[in-house]
């Protein structure tokens, strides 16, 4: 699990306090924990005992300092937030900028794309389906049972960015819009886009020197703003700036050709004035957000339609479709999503459709590779082997919407009796029917891997006492 967490929300739901009013007491009780914690106990908590009371008014105090309203300091403050906070008028103004804070800066985002995506696939959301859904991005939702979510949830409503109403999660993309600057669908835009180009637009956001800089200096100011990202200037001007003017980001000018060649102008287009800012752009960069293409985010059955051919499309949308179904056996197995069509030149010269982690002891580094058709012979699973000394995976898992052959499995289980790796295969029986067949799928091929793994123990120990 990373470091990245929802806030603690322990005592601060709206539905507990009044956070204008406990804001109020911080600043009016200065320098006395203990005096404070009873204050804002006894305003609020006022049906418990007295002890009760003085922990309740502790974990609202904590919780405030988690959603950056109080300082980390032992003399504790209202931070500048706060303090604005209390200035704002009228109730929807301030439940609108603590939202914004919270989309922004604490993880609110995330939970809208964990939401929007549950939707999109079909998945009944409730609290405990966003906990899984953050705890593949590697966000800690307050536990197993996810209890920091519903606190941020109904701050989030009283923003008007879930529609109210109990167990509500209908999101107002509206209102998403205007706290961030971009509507859901619009943000799902921007984090498709790879780590290089969402820095060349934060950068641009930033440039204020001229209306239409030079691509080379925003270039180098995207380098410097995002530490670790480094363009290719081979590249850059095929991969970053065409790929972005063809998405109507920019208008680009083209280079001038030949040796000392100069790069072009580029001009922010409506749509980035619209959208991008830098507070997004921070967000979007310097958090975790879901990695598979918003295309891919729909029911299961739907995907299973396109790989099996039932929506006539070509092999290309057959191939993603299929793709987009791994992804989801990614999530029913409890594993967390790192990357998506890697290419060569992060696989040592292969591909590679999925890359994934299970965090559980004991720690796997999964590989999938999928198939639209029959996985029969071999080479496969040699090209995939060697992959897997690249990646330092320790599970490949290939996925066909057929079958799988004999000379694939043989291939498997003679890797498997020579090195730690385990080759697991799902078929299209196990994929077309569910959740329940991808797990019983699963815990078929480990039995395998068990049973290959025993019988070399076996064969080692003879060796060694004979």
């Amino acid at each position: 699990m990373s470091d990245e967490r929802l806030p603690y929300g322990k005592q601060i739901s709206p539905n507990q306090i009044s956070l204008h009013l406990a804001l109020r007491l911080v600043r009016d009780i200065p320098g006395d924990r203990d005096a404070l914690h009873r204050e804002i106990g006894d305003a609020f908590f006022k049906g418990r005992d007295d002890k009760n009371r003085r922990i309740s008014g502790m974990n609202a105090f904590l919780a405030m300092r988690a959603y950056g309203l109080v300082t980390e300091d032992e003399e504790y403050a209202l931070t500048t937030l706060a303090e604005d906070l209390l200035k704002i008028e009228g109730e929807q103004a301030f439940h609108e900028r603590l939202g914004q804070h919270i989309l922004l800066n604490l993880h609110g985002l995330q939970v809208v794309e964990a939401v929007d995506s549950l939707q999109s696939r079909g998945v009944k959301v409730k609290v405990e389906t966003v906990a899984q859904e953050l705890t593949t991005l590697g966000i800690d939702p307050g536990g197993d049972s996810g209890e920091n979510i519903n606190p941020l949830r109904l701050w989030l409503e009283r923003a008007g960015v879930f529609v109210a109403g109990k167990g509500q999660w209908t999101i107002d993309s509206a209102v998403v819009k205007k706290l961030t600057g971009a509507s859901t669908a619009e943000i799902s835009e921007i984090v498709d886009l790879n780590k290089p180009q969402q820095a060349f637009l934060r950068a641009l956001a930033t440039y204020t020197d001229e209306k239409s800089p030079v691509a080379s200096k925003v270039r180098l100011l995207a380098e410097v703003q995002t530490p670790g990202i480094r363009f290719d200037t081979k590249t850059f001007a095929e991969r970053v700036v065409r790929r972005l003017a063809d998405d109507g980001w920019i208008e680009a000018e083209k280079a001038t050709p030949g040796r000392g060649a100069k790069s072009g102008r580029v001009t922010p287009t409506e749509k980035f004035r619209e959208i991008i800012s830098q507070p997004l752009m921070d967000t979007v960069l310097e958090q975790t957000h879901l990695l598979d293409p918003v295309s891919l985010r729909r029911p299961l059955r739907d995907l299973l339609a396109v790989v099996n051919g039932e929506k006539n499309e070509t092999n290309h949308a057959r191939g993603l479709a299929l793709e987009g179904v791994c992804i989801q056996i990614v999530r029913m197995i409890g594993a967390r999503f790192l990357g998506w069509r890697l290419r060569s030149d992060q696989t040592a010269g292969a591909e590679v459709d999925l890359v994934a982690e299970a965090s559980n002891d004991p720690y796997l580094l999964i590989q999938l590779q999928s198939k639209a058709s029959a996985i029969n012979g071999r080479e496969i699973i040699d090209r995939e082997v060697g992959v897997a000394q690249s990646l330092k995976s320790n599970v490949i898992l290939f996925v066909s919407a057929k079958n799988v052959g004999g000379a694939a499995r043989r291939a498997a289980a003679a890797y498997m009796q020579e090195t730690s790796l385990a080759v697991l295969f799902l078929d299209g029986t196990d994929i077309s029917g569910g959740a329940a067949a991808v797990a019983a799928g699963i815990a078929r091929e480990w039995g395998h891997v068990r049973l290959i793994k025993a019988k070399r123990g076996q064969e080692r120990t003879r060796a060694m006492t004979t």
